[in-house]
């Protein structure tokens, strides 16, 4: 029977949901369920804040500060986690980790920025942490390149390197590859945290354990940007119902976590509807939706068209301009 390290990021992850405004009671109570519940690791959020979007004004999980981590409830079974994206982190900002309850530091980028995770991996090392690496918007890495980012990860031997479908574009053959490049070229556990705009978050964990993954990424009510991610809920249910899985996570507490979440602290239900949908098909970050929408409609246009020939160019950041240079290219400048 497999047994799968479950790895909770509410608290980090589905502060894109909130701003990451979960107030003192929230985190104790989440941190203190999930413990209870025998989850293996809680993510509590970000040290140095959000590379996905402006965190300035962001609540206390967006940054982690020394304060925050010092007051968070001391935990007897799960490992306490922080994420880092070192384009928004300087390195030297872990150096006070140890001194924390924090036991692991997941570095996060994307596969255009991967060369600056080896110094990060080091330096949490040097530190007394464990690492792991998140390769975020997999399915921008065709096997060539994933296979050439494995090389990078393999030579910091982290202790776990995860496959991250941001865009929730991601099929279970898709996954089923991209574990399988990874599992030739890594000597580590392999992770994978699903998005759910296709309404395969739960498919993709299942053939992402089939094809060798280790650790899996989920959210209290799915809790997550735009159609969020596997449910840590969810994911305790089918580990507990399938014989062919085992799990020590007690489902009845997690279910009692997640209730919290529906009831005090979602500001709305998660939903699958048309844009996190056209986001998930047309392989592109949720935030770009609502700038397709509108200025699809300047020029006339078919917003799922044009979301389309915006995924098939991978952008990097999302920008209005990307999407005006494309409608312009689209109908030779003219508005509607």
């Amino acid at each position: 029977m497999k047994k799968p390290v479950l790895l909770d990021c509410t608290l980090r992850d589905g502060g894109n949901q909130n701003n990451w405004e979960f107030t003192p009671t929230d985190v104790r109570t989440l941190v203190t369920t999930l413990d209870a519940a025998r989850i293996d690791v809680i993510e509590v959020g970000y040290r140095g804040g959000s590379g996905s979007r402006s965190s300035a004004d962001a609540g206390i999980t967006a940054h982690c500060t020394p304060e925050f981590l010092a007051a968070l409830p001391e935990v007897h079974h799960a490992e306490l986690a922080v994420m880092v994206v070192p384009t928004v982190c300087p390195v030297q900002a872990m150096d006070d980790l140890p001194d924390s309850p924090i036991g692991m530091v997941r570095i996060a980028a994307y596969p255009w920025n991967i060369a600056g995770v080896p110094e990060y991996v080091r330096a949490a090392r040097n530190l007394g942490l464990r690492t792991g690496v998140n390769l975020m918007a997999v399915s921008y890495a065709d096997p060539a390149e994933l296979t050439e980012i494995a090389r990078t990860i393999r030579a910091e031997q982290p202790d776990v390197c995860y496959v991250a479908d941001s865009f929730g574009a991601l099929t279970p053959d898709d996954v089923r590859t991209r574990v399988a490049v990874l599992r030739e070229h890594l000597d580590c556990p392999i992770g994978l945290h699903a998005h759910n705009n296709l309404g395969l978050a739960a498919a993709n964990a299942l053939a992402g354990l089939d094809a060798g993954v280790d650790w899996l990424d989920a959210s209290l009510c799915a809790m997550a940007r735009g159609a969020g991610n596997l449910a840590t809920e969810q994911a305790a249910a089918f580990l507990t119902a399938w014989p062919k899985y085992a799990t020590h996570t007690d489902l009845a507490q997690v279910c009692e976590a997640a209730e919290y979440v529906a009831e005090q602290v979602l500001p709305r239900p998660m939903v699958v509807r048309r844009q996190e949908i056209a986001a998930g098909i047309n392989d592109h970050h949720y935030y770009y939706q609502d700038r397709i929408d509108k200025i699809s409609a300047r020029y006339g246009l078919d917003p799922w068209e044009v979301g389309r020939r915006i995924g098939a160019t991978r952008p990097r950041k999302v920008l209005d301009d990307v999407v005006a240079d494309v409608c312009h290219e689209m109908t030779g400048g003219h508005t509607a």
